[in-house]
């Protein structure tokens, strides 16, 4: 630990005011707010098959980050003598591994794999980079921590790109109960407080997008930028009152928690398309 403490210190022995700022900055591309305004826009307006793997995996790996936090339960270098924590806000629960490097790595690896582009490869790894490096000098994790989430991210985002390009087709109802039933089974084996949200969502966001692809057949693409930025406000302004909304009207237990995210993926993968698709957007 002391040798990965005087790493933190190093990164941090070239701080200022601007370094801080711009830091603070680019930890929040890692952010849970991030990926709820970017994932939509995939979805809802790019390509939908790439959108639904982003969903997946992305809450699929925030699952595994909660659940390896939880049984390995390591202590964030906050407070640790001669480091400087800095935006403790952003570092919830334990410390190993990184879930702004795990997810970050996810997000990015799928958009990698998807688009076999030399400008994006660039930008990814340049996210993911700032955004690990930020984590160590903010002085919120551990090296180990942040190589971790990066290899996990990095792997998981492979592994489910790799799935969505081999599954084939099957039965509706098979599907359903698929989504109903996997995350009540993960949700189970670690029952901790975040999987239940990540686990809710991801039942409610792949029973949509199975129901939607069964129902309707919502294509996402646009003829001009005005319908596709009147559908991208329709879709948040539908997913902040369903967030807001279900928060002041459902107790604070884990249950009604998962509900409460089991709505909102649904809202994003079936409520909206259908809206889009009465709306001839």
């Amino acid at each position: 630990m002391e040798l990965q403490a005087e790493i933190i210190k190093i990164i941090q022995s070239f701080s200022n005011p601007i370094l801080d700022a711009f830091f603070i900055a680019v930890t929040n591309l890692g952010s849970s707010l991030f990926y709820y305004l970017m994932i939509p826009v995939f979805y809802w307006n790019i390509n939908k098959k790439i959108g639904i793997t982003l969903i997946t995996s992305l809450l699929f790996s925030m699952y595994i980050n909660v659940s390896l936090k939880e049984v390995v339960t390591l202590v964030r270098p906050i407070g640790y003598p001669g480091i400087r924590s800095l935006f403790v806000i952003s570092a919830g629960g334990f410390s190993f591994p990184s879930g702004h490097a795990q997810g970050t790595s996810t997000f990015w690896g799928v958009i990698m794999k998807c688009y076999h582009r030399q400008w994006i490869y660039i930008l990814g790894t340049a996210v993911i980079f700032l955004v690990s490096f930020s984590r160590l000098y903010l002085g919120v994790h551990w090296p180990l921590d942040v190589l971790t989430g990066i290899i996990l991210g990095l792997s998981i985002s492979s592994v489910f790109v790799w799935i969505s390009r081999i599954c084939k087709p099957i039965p509706l109802i098979y599907n359903t109960a698929l989504s109903l039933i996997v995350p009540i089974i993960l949700v189970c084996l670690f029952p901790y407080e975040d999987n239940f949200i990540y686990t809710g969502m991801l039942s409610g966001s792949w029973l949509g997008y199975v129901w939607e692809n069964y129902f309707i057949g919502f294509e996402p693409k646009c003829k001009t930028r005005i319908r596709t930025l009147i559908k991208y406000l329709i879709g948040i302004i539908g997913f902040l009152l369903i967030y807001e909304g279900l928060k002041l009207i459902l107790p604070p237990y884990n249950f009604y928690r998962m509900l409460r995210y089991f709505s909102i993926g649904l809202w994003l993968t079936f409520g909206a398309p259908i809206f889009f698709y009465r709306l001839g957007l």
